[in-house]
């Protein structure tokens, strides 16, 4: 008897103690400081971020087919999951570590969708954990001096009673042709690698001018990608 109760209170020991294992923190260095499609592109390879490919496949899965996923319903990694209808508790999904994404901006809703890809792209580019949080911001083309390759665009506004926002990487740039990484969260965060920017009623859009004149366009730049 004496012996169970030495090993309940031990384990109640364990359970309450402050001094537990550190959790591992996912980092990633290979990619920090450059910042080019061919990186982008090495980014891709690594993690399989392929055109037409899917964001929410499982993490640590690699991925093995081209078309809808198997699970094509939001990923446990979104905040707001009262939201969305498909959402599956057991379908981790974002190929990132799913603890890390919460942590990095757990106010976002919709985390799972393109605002968490951009973060993570941004992350292995810069180091930076929440760059649409400590990059530096500009709110028009003219004030950051056109766009660079490693930018994060954003654009939210609302129209007939409904709300979009967008997040994309911009992928290249080619005189006042640019195109992006990202993810279409209502095409269940699949993949788009060297397409136009797209939110809404705006669509594909590549051309600069047109880029600039996105409502709420918020451009965000690691401050290492100034120069």
């Amino acid at each position: 008897m004496r012996r169970v109760m030495l090993a309940a209170a031990l384990a109640a020991l364990l359970l309450f103690s402050p001094f537990r294992p550190a959790k591992a923190v996912f980092e990633d260095t290979r990619f920090q400081g450059n910042y080019t499609t061919e990186n982008l592109d090495a980014i891709i390879d690594a993690y399989e971020l392929y055109d037409g490919w899917y964001w929410t496949t499982e993490a640590g899965v690699t991925q093995t087919f081209r078309g809808q996923p198997d699970h094509p319903g939001w990923t446990s990694t979104a905040i707001r999951v009262w939201d969305h209808k498909n959402y599956d508790a057991g379908w981790f999904g974002c190929r990132w570590d799913v603890e890390t994404v919460k942590e990095t901006n757990p106010e976002q809703g919709g985390y799972a969708e393109c605002f968490g890809f951009a973060q993570f792209i941004g992350y292995l580019l810069s180091g930076e954990r929440n760059p649409q949080g400590h990059w530096r911001f500009y709110y028009s083309v003219e004030a950051a001096g056109g766009l660079k390759v490693g930018d994060i665009v954003r654009s939210e506004y609302t129209h007939e009673e409904s709300t979009w926002q967008h997040s994309a990487i911009v992928y290249s740039v080619r005189g006042e042709e640019i195109t992006f990484l990202q993810v279409s969260g209502s095409g269940y965060n699949r993949i788009s690698v060297g397409t136009g920017f797209s939110v809404g009623r705006y669509q594909n859009l590549t051309w600069l001018p047109d880029i600039d004149s996105l409502p709420w366009l918020r451009i965000s730049r690691s401050p290492d990608n100034l120069n």
